[in-house]
């Protein structure tokens, strides 16, 4: 994000994020790639837009997801839309493919870390292509990498335990969402930032498909909640 300064009438770049998203889990699985989200976007540390899409389809076999800056992540979608349409315009049958799409990511992200300006934003590209599963992540820095599973915020702390335990990645559909659903339940507990609504989304060989949201179910009833507070009946 840019700005114009009142009092030195000079342009300052935005310098912290001001509405942000939280962690992104994607994983591959036997037919194609999954994507999650929460829908919470906070302003500060106030939990302030609580029903937000932060998943976007970006061309019929391309989806695109992120954390950080929100305002960030819509100029990214608005620069990924635009080379979709181009190719539309052409009408001569070529289209950019997933990985297409993580490489300009990657190059944007970093002439905009050169200028000094990033976008302050950890993505995930998803998508599915000639037969082939396609994830790819890009960080603040414009850093690239492709992997069978990625998260990012606080979900790379919290979660990759039960990714590692739970989920493979010849696991089917159903198996991959219920993996990422018991780490939004983690989250939901252990992040300030995460919120127990969560919206799915996954890229097949039929094409991207986004799901309506959903709330995770919490467990709440706990001994040591009832109780007083003595770690020796925090044993459920």
């Amino acid at each position: 994000m840019i700005f114009n300064s009142e009092i030195s009438g000079q342009q300052q770049h935005t310098t912290s994020p001001v509405v942000t998203g939280g962690s992104v889990i994607a994983l591959v699985y036997n037919g194609g790639v999954i994507v999650g989200t929460d829908t919470l976007c906070s302003y500060g540390s106030m939990a302030t837009f609580k029903n937000v899409q932060k998943i976007a389809q970006i061309s019929k076999n391309t989806i695109y997801a992120s954390s950080g800056e929100f305002s960030d992540f819509q100029q990214v979608v608005k620069e990924l839309a635009k080379i979709d349409r181009s190719a539309l315009q052409y009408d001569d049958g070529v289209h950019p493919s997933p990985k297409d799409y993580g490489n300009f990511l990657a190059r944007l992200s970093y002439k905009k870390r050169c200028k000094i300006n990033p976008l302050y934003l950890q993505n995930v590209i998803a998508g599915f292509h000639n037969g082939e599963r396609y994830l790819g992540l890009v960080d603040i820095y414009g850093t690239y990498l492709e992997s069978n599973f990625i998260t990012t915020g606080f979900a790379s702390y919290f979660c990759k335990a039960i990714i590692a335990n739970y989920w493979n990645e010849n696991c089917t559909l159903d198996q991959a969402k219920q993996v990422i659903r018991e780490c939004f339940k983690v989250l939901f507990c252990r992040d300030c930032r995460a919120h127990d609504v969560i919206q799915l989304a996954y890229v097949d060989a039929q094409g991207a498909h986004i799901e309506e949201p959903e709330r995770v179910e919490t467990k709440w009833d706990f001994n040591g909640f009832k109780s007083r507070a003595n770690e020796k009946l925090h044993t459920q």
